[in-house]
């Protein structure tokens, strides 16, 4: 990757966010002054990572999380969708995947931010300023970084970040890295966990905004990325994803909701979730149409937990189609539809324990050792949601055990622009052994892990669930490179790399499984048989 040789480093007090340009030439002899390493907390980058690692939050204004999971994840995997015009209607939401720069941003903020961050606390781990605790976090909050970016593109220039030779390189090769590394971490954090600490104590209490320095959570998370991952390549890898995924339960992963990892204003670190921002003060995100067919279906309790009631005549929770062109670029009245119930105070999610108990289910599904029945699990899920969401062990129970009750079809209520679809399935809530347990398990996945829609698209391409309302076919514009029943598979190479790094970009091209850089190419996990 062709970068710059101007870096440019800044902390605030708060240490709240850091800028950096990207680079690789030159990057060593900026990041080890020692000059330099004196006038700051090397503990500091732990912020600078925590605030774009997993959601970008550290952007004033939102715009690198519109651009890089609102307009791609968010609506993709069905949760939310644009209830305003961008660029004329050729955009991310329409396939037009290279009609704009969004493609650049998920890339920008994990090669620009997150890794630069990272280099410096791996050079003052190196030169003894930081002890391997500290290290071990930045290790993990990495992998949660790439594994994320590399589930955008596919292959990514990882190995020799800060070197002059940094190739792109093929996602098997970046995710058995990643395993690699996150196994290290492991060991480490295994051995802090144990620790006691007096209140406020902890190493990174006051760099923290997830868990305030405790070890123990951040263990748990490190084995549930692990477990999150193995399931992630078990159709492309199944033997080793059965072992990572055997591993991390056995060290130990989430259990309880208190477990769960989320972005939080923690002293002085001022965090504001980007999502208020996009749909409120933009007017520019509502429910997406696959969201209004699943919880309007199922009548889930969840809903009015998720989402505000419609400003129209009548009420009631209702959503955008994604992809529509018929709106107007400012004033549509989509922006009546339901919008997230999320404030600027909202704890950004990362990653919840009900998420773990659906994994769990799955690969208990599959016979592997979960430390539990399939059953158990899926159920453990749905409480676990619940009660992350304020409700009841009362309301799970009921709804666990509906067998009745399935998705409906899409009514846009404005009118018919292309809007309208069918009910996308009719699979219930109570488990059965039915041969469509993985659609089980997975749809509920989908509804718990909501907001966190770049996980919820990834899990839909990996599995083929939950059934997602496509975008109209008379509104794909990608030029045929993407099936609009398929769906969208990937994002495309950012245009700023072609413009800069043009023949490491053509090189990654033949590592995808097409050789073709479009948004209908499968990434290496994504394979077409699912089973």
């Amino acid at each position: 990757m062709k970068m710059t040789n101007i870096i440019k480093t800044g902390i605030l007090a708060t240490a709240t966010s850091l800028a950096l340009v990207a680079c690789t030439k030159n990057f060593e002899e900026y990041n080890t002054n020692p000059d330099a390493a004196q006038d700051i907390d090397s503990k500091s980058y732990i912020t600078t990572m925590v605030m774009d690692a997993v959601i970008p939050c550290s952007d004033v204004g939102a715009n690198e999380f519109q651009r890089a999971c609102n307009l791609m994840g968010d609506a993709f995997a069905g949760y939310m969708s644009p209830s305003q015009l961008f660029n004329a209607g050729s955009y991310t939401c329409t396939y037009a995947l290279n009609a704009t720069d969004y493609n650049n941003v998920p890339f920008s903020v994990a090669f620009t931010k997150v890794m630069p961050a990272w280099l410096n606390l791996k050079y003052a781990y190196e030169n003894g300023q930081i002890e391997e605790d500290v290290f071990a976090v930045a290790e993990v909050l990495k992998v949660m970084c790439l594994q994320r970016t590399t589930d955008i593109y596919g292959p990514i220039p990882v190995s020799g970040f800060g070197t002059d030779n940094n190739p792109y390189e093929a996602q098997d090769v970046v995710y058995k890295n990643l395993f690699e590394d996150l196994d290290n971490a492991i060991d480490v954090l295994a051995e802090y966990a144990a620790l006691t600490y007096e209140e406020g104590g902890e190493p990174l209490a006051k760099v923290d905004a997830v868990y305030s320095g405790d070890y123990g959570k951040w263990y748990r998370l490190a084995n549930s990325q692990k477990l999150r991952m193995a399931m992630r390549i078990r159709h492309v890898e199944p033997v080793l994803a059965q072992q990572y995924a055997e591993e991390a339960v056995a060290a130990g992963v989430m259990e309880s909701s208190t477990d769960g990892a989320t972005l939080k204003t923690t002293g002085s670190i001022a965090v504001q979730n980007p999502l208020d921002v996009v749909w409120n003060m933009y007017d520019d995100t509502r429910m997406g149409a696959t969201m209004d067919a699943y919880l309007n279906g199922y009548e889930d309790p969840r809903l009015p937990k998720y989402f505000s009631q419609a400003t129209v005549t009548g009420g009631g929770y209702h959503g955008v189609r994604s992809g529509l062109v018929d709106m107007e670029t400012d004033g549509d009245p989509t922006v009546d539809m339901s919008c997230p119930n999320v404030t600027a105070s909202t704890e950004v999610v990362w990653m919840r324990a009900s998420e773990v108990a659906f994994l769990r289910a799955e690969g208990a599904f599959l016979g592997w050792s979960m430390g539990d029945n399939a059953k158990s699990l899926y159920e453990k899920g749905i409480s676990l949601s619940f009660e992350e969401n304020g409700l009841s062990t009362g309301e799970a129970q009921t709804y666990a055990q509906d067998a009745e009750k399935t998705p409906v079809q899409f009514v846009d209520v404005l009118g018919n622009r292309g809007g309208n679809a069918a009910a996308p399935s009719d699979i219930t809530i109570a488990w059965a052994e039915d041969g469509r347990e993985l659609e089980r398990i997975i749809t509920q996945k989908w509804i718990a892990m909501f907001p966190n829609g770049q996980e919820a698209w990834s899990e839909f391409r990996r599995t083929g669930y939950p059934k997602v309302i496509p975008i109209p076919d008379s509104n794909n514009m990608s030029d045929g490179e993407v099936d609009t029943d398929i769906q969208i598979r990937r994002m495309t190479f950012p245009r700023s790399e072609y413009a800069n790094n043009g023949n490491a970009v053509a090189a990654a091209a033949a590592l995808l499984s097409s050789g073709r850089d479009t948004g209908g190419t499968r990434l290496w996990w994504d394979v077409e048989d699912k089973d």
